[in-house]
């Protein structure tokens, strides 16, 4: 079946994320990030930002790998879930490690350029963990 509009605009919007996560590109992620982005783990608890996102912002902490296994969407209107296992590398100043989680995030439309800013993120553990 072939991708909606909404589903190929955020098929490239998450590439680039990935690619500026690993380039470390805090400026240009932003511009991908809505700015009412929040974040809920996986007692469903609202977070106004993730630490592990404002230590990366910091440069406290690097991501040295993003490997996600399929990725399943659910669009209603001009709002779209993206759900997918990740395992996540990282390094700071304590070494290296790596975690495996589910993401869960909230695409919606807007009017920048792209199309599409990333609304909400969810974290939940690895389906199988």
């Amino acid at each position: 079946m072939p991708l909606s509009m909404l589903e190929s605009k955020i098929v490239r919007a998450e590439a680039q994320v990935q690619q500026l996560l690993l380039a470390h590109d805090v400026d240009a992620l932003q511009a991908w990030l809505s700015p009412s982005l929040f974040f809920t783990d996986a007692e469903a608890q609202w977070l106004r930002a993730h630490p592990c996102l404002a230590a990366w912002s910091a440069r406290q902490v690097r991501v040295t790998a993003l490997d996600q296994g399929a990725v399943e969407y659910l669009i209603c209107g001009q709002l779209a879930l993206v759900a997918s296992d990740v395992r996540l590398g990282h390094a700071n100043a304590a070494g290296e490690g790596a975690c495996e989680l589910r993401l869960l995030r909230v695409w919606a439309s807007c009017s920048t350029a792209a199309g599409v800013h990333l609304l909400s993120v969810g974290l939940l553990p690895a389906r199988g963990a």
